[in-house]
């Protein structure tokens, strides 16, 4: 691990992560996403009973207590179509046409549409985030990834996704809480994420309650594109919806405290989906809003970013013994 992460964890740990300047980007090979160090840490996960956007259909409320004991790195940004072709070429894994796309305002199946040409109005760009991927796609880019690197990268367990996205924040949105409730006008967004905005809604058609402002995207735009948070990750609300490893569950209850992923044994018919997307209204785009997707769902605004465990060879010589033990985001079965 290089001597600038250190000197980082060591200081977040000593003063606070608020206190500190995102961490330092590393990349563990060539093919690699920048990946961010995240200190460990305390935090509420899901949303106060009494918020007016709170869903309680989702399992967002109420809220429970999760204590994150070890650091793990998080990618600063979504997978790009560039790296998802990289992948492609090389592992000979290829995923099948046949997407939901907006269509005059309604998901419908296009069998023809693909990662490749999801349906926007221009085609994508290498640098813009991969969308048409299923979770099944997601987790064989992981794998494909992990042979490369040697590292074991994975979708992020949701605890550490909420975690990351509220930035150090208890707010709704990690820019900030006095333009975090829907029926405010909700203008900083476009500063920070590419959500449903005023500029939106003729290309979408979409009728949806939308951002008072104009964020320079009526669909999916460049990763990395807007202002960062408090860890310097990208895009964590808005742009593409994001696969975590969780099962879906309409309830917090039950699910480990110390922010693994909840999954079962032999899978689930849903998983837990974040962030909000370019469609998504602005109580979708929060950072304790939940979805659920089957795991075959492919639709042009989803999308994944990478998680990896704080390993062995992460720590110094002298402190590696023990470090990469029980790291937060091994999932923890249950039953369903």
């Amino acid at each position: 691990m290089k001597s600038g992460h250190l000197l980082w964890l060591a200081a977040v740990l000593a003063v606070g992560a608020e206190a500190q300047a995102p961490a330092p980007l590393t990349r563990d090979c060539g093919e690699c996403p920048e990946m961010l160090l995240i200190p460990p840490g305390e935090f509420r996960m899901g949303t106060r009973p009494g918020d007016p956007e709170a869903d309680r259909a989702t399992g967002e409320v109420p809220e429970v207590l999760m204590s994150l004991g070890r650091p793990f790195f998080m990618a600063a940004r979504e997978i790009t179509v560039g790296e998802f072709a990289l992948f492609v070429e090389d592992g000979g894994y290829d995923p099948p046409r046949g997407c939901r796309v907006l269509s005059g305002g309604q998901w419908v199946e296009d069998p023809e549409r693909s990662w490749r040409d999801p349906g926007f109005a221009l085609p994508p760009a290498p640098a813009d985030p991969v969308t048409c991927i299923d979770w099944e796609d997601a987790r064989a880019y992981a794998q494909w990834l992990s042979a490369r690197s040697g590292r074991s990268f994975r979708l992020p367990a949701e605890a550490e996704w909420e975690y990351v996205a509220r930035g150090g924040t208890d707010f709704a949105r990690y820019w900030g809480t006095a333009e975090s409730r829907q029926d405010q006008p909700v203008t900083l967004a476009c500063d920070y994420a590419n959500v449903l905005d005023a500029g939106s809604l003729d290309l979408t058609a979409l009728r949806l309650r939308n951002a008072a402002c104009r964020d320079g995207a009526a669909e999916v735009s460049q990763a990395g594109r807007y202002q960062p948070n408090a860890f310097g990750a990208y895009d964590m609300i808005g742009n593409v919806r994001e696969w975590t490893q969780d099962c879906y569950t309409a309830s917090y209850s039950g699910r480990p405290r110390d922010g693994r992923a909840w999954t079962w044994q032999g899978g689930c018919g849903l998983k837990s989906v974040r962030g909000g997307s370019w469609a998504s209204e602005p109580s979708r785009a929060r950072a304790g809003a939940r979805d659920a997707e089957p795991p075959g769902r492919r639709q042009s605004d989803l999308g994944f970013r990478l998680a990896r465990d704080f390993e062995r060879a992460d720590a110094p010589a002298d402190s590696a013994s023990g470090e990469a033990d029980a790291a937060p985001g091994a999932a923890a079965p249950a039953q369903p």
